[in-house]
């Protein structure tokens, strides 16, 4: 598996110091998997409206898998 971390390092390195680029590859991964999770999200809201217990029951699902790949929820 490619190192996401490492190519965005990489090629943020050319016009910043190491410790920046480290800091600015992370950040974007952040906000990508934070994004993801809301889009997950959102789509779980749209998928299955309503109150009845399978449309709950699926939007929790899918909250909780959203959760797992959201850096800004706390395991």
């Amino acid at each position: 598996m490619t190192n996401i971390e490492a190519v965005l390092t990489g090629l943020l390195s050319v016009a910043h110091t190491a410790e920046q680029a480290q800091h600015a590859a992370r950040t974007v991964l952040r906000d990508h998997a934070h994004q993801l999770a809301e889009q997950q999200r959102d789509h779980a809201e749209a998928e299955w409206p309503g109150d009845d217990s399978p449309s709950v029951l699926r939007r929790v699902v899918a909250g909780h898998m959203a959760d797992l790949i959201d850096p800004g929820v706390q395991q």
